[in-house]
């Protein structure tokens, strides 16, 4: 029989142990469901995390194209034709015109000074305009040597047209003139209207002129003095026009009274202008004072048959059209004996 100690002792154990043994609570369970859950969540991050290292880590197939950079139009901005005159008055060389900029204009004026010299009388009326199409200028200075002995020589520049005007005294000055006009500007229109001789139509020879008349004589031997005494001012005219003022019709009047006296002489009446403006309009202006004059000489008696006219412009100048004084000299009418 066993020893009572010893079965309470075993006893009590069981006892204890049951107290011990209690079923899980819901804490338990929780933590059971989660640990698959994690694991789950886990296996699915490391999958996703391969799957993009390799999308990543895959060649790309598509094509690559190079888009070039936008650059806007190029735009060219045509540049504004030249306009531009050299006209030469024997000494005085008037220009005008325009020019793209100061080191064009300064080259210009000392190409002509390289030709006549400094004594030349240069009248600077050009312009300085950005983005004007001025030519090449550098035989400009052949072109004048040539015509040096052209004293009107015009050099006239009008968009793709270079235009020579003047007298010249022979046929070989005139080509001259020409031939070296056309190798400066090979790609330029060269319209010559050089006249050779006394001063006819534009561009045509003109024979030379008959020699004049034995002077006559007695007291129409002095004609010319008489003239000159009698036309003791200026004749004048309406300002910009080509109408007598009545003080230069009773001038006029007087000088018909001598050459009538004197039928057998011929009249020539030359008109002359300043250098202002240019031939285009100075040379009409010049003619129809000229004939102007003719004109009132014949109403006073000169037969028409014994009186010439012409305009030459601004050519022949006797004083400086640098000031105001010269200007009024060289607006004149000429009245000779021939």
């Amino acid at each position: 029989m066993s020893d009572p100690e010893e079965t309470r002792t075993v006893t009590g154990w069981r006892t204890a142990s049951r107290l011990y043994r209690q079923s899980p609570g819901i804490g338990w369970l929780l933590a059971l469901l989660a640990i698959p859950l994690l694991l789950g969540l886990l296996g699915w991050g490391l999958l996703d995390k391969s799957a993009q290292d390799t999308e990543v880590s895959l060649p790309s197939t598509a094509p690559s194209v190079t888009v070039p950079p936008a650059s806007a139009p190029e735009v060219t901005v045509p540049a504004v034709a030249s306009a531009l005159s050299i006209l030469r008055n024997g000494n005085d060389i008037t220009l005008t015109g325009d020019l793209p900029d100061e080191a064009a204009k300064n080259g210009l004026l000392d190409s002509l000074r390289g030709v006549f010299g400094p004594d030349v009388n240069l009248i600077d009326q050009l312009n300085i305009k950005a983005g004007v199409d001025a030519p090449d200028l550098s035989g400009l200075g052949a072109v004048f040597k040539a015509a040096v002995d052209i004293p009107d020589f015009n050099w006239k520049l009008d968009g793709d047209t270079i235009t020579l005007t003047g007298t010249a005294p022979t046929e070989e000055v005139k080509a001259a003139v020409e031939a070296a006009a056309t190798s400066a500007w090979p790609n330029v229109k060269i319209d010559n209207q050089i006249r050779v001789g006394a001063p006819g139509a534009p561009g045509a020879a003109t024979p030379a002129p008959a020699s004049p008349a034995p002077a006559p004589a007695g007291e129409c031997a002095n004609l010319q003095a008489d003239i000159t005494a009698a036309l003791n001012a200026p004749i004048n005219f309406q300002t910009d026009g080509f109408t007598l003022t009545p003080g230069s019709q009773q001038m006029l009047k007087q000088v018909a009274q001598k050459i009538t006296a004197c039928p057998e002489v011929r009249i020539k009446v030359d008109g002359y202008t300043d250098s202002s403006g240019n031939d285009a309009i100075n040379v009409p202006l010049s003619g129809n004072r000229a004939k102007a004059v003719a004109d009132y000489l014949v109403s006073q008696g000169v037969g028409t048959d014994l009186v010439t006219s012409q305009g030459h412009g601004s050519a022949n100048p006797i004083a400086s059209n640098d000031t105001a004084e010269g200007k009024a000299k060289n607006r004149r009418v000429e009245i000779t004996v021939s």
